[in-house]
C-alpha cells in the first residue's frame, strides 16, 4: 500500500508545474526574495519547505484514500461477500426441497429454520448486534382479504425460541393490529410502490406504533429497537394477475439505527422473500 501511495504522491501535474523546468525551479526558490524581500538563503529554504508541504499533503491524501478503500473492501464488502456464500448454501437446500414431488413438515421446517439462522448470522455480522429472524404466515381462510388476515409465527431462528411462549401463541396477530404489516399491505393494495419494505430504526421513539406482541413481554416492552419487515411475495409481478401474499420475513435488532434503507439490506431481503415464496406456496398445496 505504501509503495502505491508513494507512487501516487510523486506523480501528477503539480510537480510539472513546480519542477517542470529550470525557470519553474528558480521561481519557486526565489519566491521569498521576489515577493517578501527575504535573504536568498531563507528564500531557498522557503521554496524547499513549500515542496515538502505539498509532498506531505499529497502523501496524506492518498494514504487516507487507500486506507478507506482497504477498510471498505475488508470489512464492508466482506460482509456481503460472506452473505452471498451463506445464502447460496441456504438456497441450495430450498431448491433441493422444491424439486421434490412431496416433502413432510419436518423437512420443510428444518430448512426454513436453517434459512432464518443464515439470515440472522448475516445481519449479526452486518449490525454487530443481536438480530432475530422470523417468518410469519397467514392463518385465516384462503379467500380472506389482505386487510383481514391473521398471522402466526411459522418459524424463528434457533437462538430466540424463548420468544415463542404460550402467551405469544395465543395472542391474536392481525394485519390491522401491527403497524409494519398494515403499512406493507396498504402499499401492496395501491400497486404503485416499488419498495414494499417497512423499516423502523427507532421503535421506542415511534408514535402510534402498533405491535400485537407487546403484551407478550414484561411491561409491554419489546426486546428489540429496530426492525425490517418484507412481504413474502414475488419480486416481479404481472399486474394482470393476483398473487397470494404468503406472509412476512421479519428481522429485528436489539439496537436502534441498524437497518440501511438506501443500500443492500432491503434488496437482499426482497430477494430472500422472492426465493422462499414458491416453497411456502408448494407446502400449503401439499397440506
Amino acid at each position: 500500500m505504501l509503495k502505491k501511495v508513494l507512487n501516487q504522491t510523486i506523480t501528477g501535474n503539480i510537480w510539472k508545474f513546480l519542477l517542470g523546468s529550470i525557470g519553474a525551479i528558480c521561481a519557486l526558490l526565489y519566491f521569498g526574495k521576489n515577493f517578501f524581500e527575504m535573504h536568498i538563503i531563507y528564500s531557498i529554504l522557503l521554496g524547499i519547505s513549500i515542496l515538502l508541504v505539498c509532498f506531505i499533503i499529497r502523501f496524506l491524501y492518498f494514504l487516507i484514500k487507500e486506507i478507506s478503500i482497504f477498510v471498505h473492501n475488508t470489512y464492508v464488502n466482506s460482509i456481503w461477500g460472506e452473505a452471498i456464500v451463506d445464502l447460496k448454501n441456504a438456497y441450495a437446500e430450498i431448491n433441493f426441497l422444491r424439486k421434490q414431488e412431496n416433502f413432510n413438515d419436518h423437512e420443510f421446517m428444518s430448512i426454513m429454520i436453517t434459512f432464518c439462522d443464515t439470515l440472522k448470522n448475516i445481519f449479526d455480522r452486518k449490525t454487530k448486534a443481536d438480530c432475530c429472524v422470523s417468518i410469519k404466515v397467514p392463518t385465516t381462510v384462503e379467500n380472506a382479504s389482505l386487510e383481514t388476515l391473521e398471522l402466526r409465527n411459522l418459524c424463528r431462528d434457533s437462538f430466540h425460541h424463548n420468544r415463542d411462549t404460550e402467551k405469544y401463541a395465543k395472542t391474536k396477530h392481525s394485519i390491522i393490529g401491527n403497524t409494519p404489516y398494515r403499512i406493507i399491505v396498504n402499499k401492496i393494495l395501491k400497486q404503485n410502490s416499488k419498495n414494499l419494505a417497512y423499516v423502523n430504526n427507532d421503535i421506542n421513539s415511534s408514535k402510534d406504533y402498533d405491535n400485537s406482541s407487546k403484551e407478550c413481554y414484561p411491561n409491554g416492552i419489546l426486546p428489540y429497537s429496530s426492525e425490517l419487515v418484507f412481504p413474502i411475495i414475488p419480486a416481479k409481478r404481472d399486474k394482470t394477475k393476483n398473487y397470494k401474499m404468503n406472509g412476512f420475513v421479519c428481522i429485528d435488532c436489539n439496537m436502534k439505527d441498524k437497518f440501511d434503507e438506501t443500500r443492500y439490506d432491503i434488496p437482499m431481503v426482497e430477494g430472500i422473500a422472492d426465493g422462499i415464496y414458491d416453497i411456502i406456496l408448494k407446502r400449503n398445496l401439499i397440506k
